[in-house]
């Protein structure tokens, strides 16, 4: 069987990649594939895919392939050797540079006892005082390189542009020291959503109530990013942040895309992988709706603890989750039917039929929506529960 008969039948695959090699599916192989690319093949042989999905799924599984070649070639930038994608951008925001949006250096001084709260691949995270304000903000320091200078233009552009009650609020941007920068935002001193259901195993649970009380929120800023004709393209429990007023946010536009009136469709893949929507994976034209997915992972998170798959590597997850869809919940029995029916929309493969932010917003489960006095509690609990944890220096 001849998986790939013409060149552009390999429109995704990256440009190191020989795109003339012909590539067969053969079950006598050691893949299950032969004329795969050398790195491929290392790829394949370690994501717990079988020889025999290979010959029954050969093209869903190169397109798989594709997509973590194109992840792992361009992790910070998820937009790199796609000419397509900067093109369907408007020539305003694809022209726009770091120092058009950053405020002057000297501002570093309006803020000072900065405290370390955390640490990732992107940098580090402050608590820091606002000098002259009884306030406190949360500062994120980056180093900035000619790998991640587009991808840091796009998270500040978006997140200075949108200003909507369930975003968390940008205040300002500027460099230090030459290739640093620091952004400036709102605190949510109760960390992200990520952090409560991490303590599910201590007791820790999130009711109904408080369950479509982050739907409904997170709804509400999708329904206003997707209005500015814009895709988050990275919702799950890590970039939803709380406070201790029980305020819902959502964070981190770093995956964000800009679509326009006409142009209503993107290819390029991003995102995490246990999150990813079927069309996304594939490789297809995706808009808006990949966000409604995401938010449907997110309430299976709160349901049940973890995105579906998570026992499996990444690549065999994106395997299952286009072949055999997402799994049932464990205990259906346990939620009431309009969470049911919510859940099974935001999850509708079939990406045309998926309803809008906006659709979801007249939902009858988010009538169930505690308040967020009502949902503070459960921040307080979680953290309260970490604190206790065996061998934890209090």
């Amino acid at each position: 069987m001849d998986v790939l008969k013409k060149r552009s039948d390999f429109c995704l695959v990256s440009a190191p990649i020989n795109v003339e090699h012909n590539i067969h599916v053969d079950f006598n192989s050691e893949t299950g594939f032969v004329g795969l690319p050398s790195e491929w093949e290392t790829v394949l042989k370690s994501s717990g895919i079988d020889k025999q999905d290979v010959v029954k799924n050969g093209n869903t599984i190169l397109s798989i392939l594709s997509l973590n070649d194109r992840m792992q070639k361009h992790p910070e930038d998820p937009s790199a050797g796609l000419g397509h994608d900067i093109g369907s951008m408007p020539a305003t925001e694809a022209k726009l540079e770091l120092k058009d949006l950053v405020s002057d250096s000297n501002h570093k001084d309006f803020y000072s006892n900065l405290n370390k709260i955390g640490e990732g691949a992107a940098g580090e995270v402050f608590v820091a005082n606002m000098n002259g304000r009884n306030e406190q903000v949360a500062i994120k320091t980056m180093t900035i390189t000619n790998d991640n200078k587009k991808l840091l233009v796009t998270e500040i552009n978006f997140m200075k542009s949108s200003r909507q009650e369930n975003i968390v609020e940008f205040i300002e941007a500027f460099i230090c020291d030459g290739n640093k920068l620091w952004v400036v935002m709102e605190l949510m001193d109760g960390g992200c959503l990520t952090d409560v259901l991490e303590q599910y195993p201590s007791g820790v649970s999130l009711s109904e109530g408080q369950i479509a009380h982050v739907c409904l929120q997170t709804l509400k800023s999708l329904a206003y990013i997707h209005g500015c004709h814009r895709i988050h393209r990275d919702i799950k429990s890590d970039n939803i942040l709380l406070n201790s007023k029980g305020e819902v946010k959502v964070a981190d536009f770093g995956y964000a895309a800009q679509l326009t009136e006409q142009k209503k469709n993107r290819q390029t893949v991003v995102g995490t992988p246990y999150w990813m929507a079927p069309e996304l994976i594939r490789g297809h034209d995706y808009g808006t709706g990949v966000d409604i997915w995401s938010l449907g992972i997110m309430l299976m998170e709160m349901l049940e603890g973890e995105p579906p798959y998570m026992e499996f590597p990444p690549l065999r997850a994106l395997f299952l989750i286009t072949t055999k869809g997402i799994p049932p919940l464990v205990d259906q029995g346990k939620w009431c039917p309009d969470l049911l029916d919510f859940y099974s929309k935001c999850l509708e493969k079939e990406s045309e039929k998926r309803p809008s932010a906006a659709e979801l917003l007249d939902h009858p489960f988010l009538s169930l929506a505690s308040s967020a006095e009502e949902f503070a509690p459960i921040i307080d609990e979680a953290r309260q529960a970490a604190n206790s944890e065996p061998g934890l220096d209090l």
